[in-house]
């Protein structure tokens, strides 16, 4: 199965790791959907000098890695903006274990909430059910992946899944309310005659 995102997760790993970018994919992949559902333009001469003070400690990333990145905003922008629910996140197959799964989901959500909040300083702004989003985000985010629980392993997959799909239309539902109506426009010649 190709994935949608150019790379897998697994192949965006290796690439950050070997560019000593350290971020995960999954942060890269929240950063930028946090960003284009606050409003920001899917340019990646706009979002890779943010991308770079988040992810990369103000560093540019190497140009192979940036042409990757590129590719992904724009491929993000495309699922967020179909309205059709094929939005989807970066992160680890199902192959993997479900602590590591678990890890990057929380990571993918507090990436997404700074990349929010970058851009939309002034929650008053938005409405009710974006902030209910973003709070609903934050709870996320404080979910202990090292406990050990009494679940079996077929109810944790099923938890996980819920989450991942609450996460994915708790986003979709910031990028409608927000994304698309903040959306600032091109910065056009702005010459006054």
């Amino acid at each position: 199965m190709s994935s949608p995102f150019l790379l897998t997760y697994d192949e965006w790993t290796y690439k950050l790791d070997q560019a000593y970018v350290m971020a995960s994919a999954a942060e890269v992949h929240g950063l930028i959907a946090g960003l284009l559902s606050a409003g920001v333009e899917p340019d990646a001469q706009q979002l890779l000098p943010v991308l770079h003070d988040f992810l990369n400690d103000g560093q540019a990333l190497p140009a192979e890695v940036k042409q990757h990145v590129a590719g992904l905003i724009e491929l993000t922008h495309k699922e967020l903006a179909q309205n059709d629910f094929s939005f989807s996140m970066l992160l680890p197959s199902d192959d993997d274990s479900l602590p590591e799964r678990l890890d990057a989901m929380v990571e993918w959500t507090q990436a997404f909430l700074v990349g929010f909040a970058v851009q939309q300083t002034d929650l008053s702004l938005v409405s009710d059910d974006v902030r209910e989003a973003l709070d609903q985000l934050s709870e996320v985010t404080r979910i202990d992946i090292h406990t050990t629980d009494d679940g079996s392993s077929e109810e944790n997959e099923e938890a996980y899944f819920l989450v991942l799909e609450h996460i994915r239309i708790m986003a979709l539902a910031c990028y409608t309310e927000v994304g698309q109506k903040f959306s600032p426009k091109p910065v056009g010649n702005k010459t006054l005659h």
